[in-house]
C-alpha cells in the first residue's frame, strides 16, 4: 500500500513540475492588420509569446527565434516593451504570402530540485527530460491571390489545410491535416481561437479531437485573426531527453461576410 501510494506521489509531483514549460507560451507569427494585402508592400510582423491570444507575455531566447518567407530569413528584432522580435517583408503578388515562425528546440528537466533548462549530458540528477520546439505558419491573401494555401512547407511539425482557409467567412467550416515528419498522425486536440476572443489565459473558441488520417473540422465563427493550434509529441532515444515536444500554428486573416 505504501509502495503504491508512493507511486501515485511521485507522478503527482512529476506532473505538476513539468506543468510550467507543457504550458508554454503559444509561439504565433502576428502580421499587421489591412484589410487588404497588396503586391510590393512592406509588412511588419511580431512574433509573439502568448497565453492571452494574440498578446505577447515575454521575449524567448533570442538564439532561438527565427522567421523566413520565400525560402529566406527575416531579420528579427526583440523589442523588450511589448515582449516581441519584430520584423517586416515585402509582399510579392501572385499568390498567397506564407510567412514562417519557427522557436528551435530548447531542453527542460525535471531534477530531484526542480525544473532547470539544459539535459542529462548538463545536469545532475535528472528524473526526465523534454526537448521543446515550436513552429508558426501564417497565410495571407496578396491582392486577393490564394494560390499556394495548400502547399506544406515542411515543418517537422505542420498543420496543412485541406480547404482554403483564406476564403472563409463567419460561420464557414474547414478541414486540417495534422502532419508529423509529413505523414499524417492523431494528437489528443486541436483547438482554436481569434484575436480578442478572450482575456483568459490558455481560452480556445473551438476544440475538437482529430480523426482518420489526423483530420479535423474547424468552424470560424467570428471575423477577426485566427489560429489553430495542435501540440504533438514523440518517444526519444539516444539523445540527452525522452521526449519532443512538438507545439505548431497556423494563421490567417477571416473577413467579414
Amino acid at each position: 500500500m505504501f509502495a503504491r501510494t508512493s507511486c501515485i506521489l511521485a507522478f503527482i509531483l512529476l506532473t505538476l513540475l513539468f506543468a510550467v514549460p507543457a504550458s508554454a507560451h503559444e509561439f504565433i507569427l502576428v502580421p499587421q492588420q489591412w484589410h487588404a494585402y497588396k503586391a510590393e508592400q512592406k509588412l511588419p510582423f511580431r512574433i509573439v509569446s502568448s497565453h492571452v491570444f494574440m498578446k505577447s507575455a515575454e521575449l524567448e531566447n533570442p538564439d532561438l527565434v527565427a522567421a523566413s518567407y520565400l525560402g529566406k530569413d527575416v531579420p528579427l528584432t526583440g523589442n523588450d516593451v511589448f515582449g516581441t522580435f519584430d520584423g517586416a517583408v515585402t509582399l510579392e503578388g501572385g499568390a498567397a504570402a506564407v510567412l514562417r515562425g519557427h522557436r528551435k528546440g530548447e531542453v527542460w528537466s525535471l531534477t530531484t530540485k526542480g525544473m532547470k533548462r539544459g539535459g542529462r549530458g548538463e545536469l545532475d540528477n535528472v528524473v526526465e527530460a523534454r526537448m521543446y520546439e515550436k513552429f508558426s505558419k501564417t497565410l495571407l491573401p496578396v491582392e486577393g491571390k490564394t494560390d499556394g494555401w495548400d502547399k506544406p512547407v515542411g515543418d517537422a511539425l505542420e498543420i496543412m489545410p485541406l480547404d482554403n482557409p483564406l476564403t472563409l467567412k463567419p460561420g464557414d467550416s474547414f478541414r486540417v491535416q495534422i502532419l508529423f515528419d509529413g505523414k499524417p498522425v492523431s494528437p489528443d486536440a486541436v483547438t482554436a481561437t481569434y484575436d480578442g476572443f478572450s482575456d483568459a489565459e490558455n481560452s480556445y473558441a473551438y476544440y475538437t479531437e482529430p480523426y482518420g488520417e489526423g483530420e479535423a473540422v474547424i468552424k470560424v465563427s467570428a471575423p477577426g485573426f485566427w489560429m489553430v493550434r495542435v501540440q504533438y509529441a514523440v518517444a526519444v532515444e539516444g539523445k540527452d531527453y525522452e521526449k519532443h515536444i512538438m507545439r505548431s500554428t497556423l494563421a490567417f486573416p477571416v473577413a467579414d461576410r
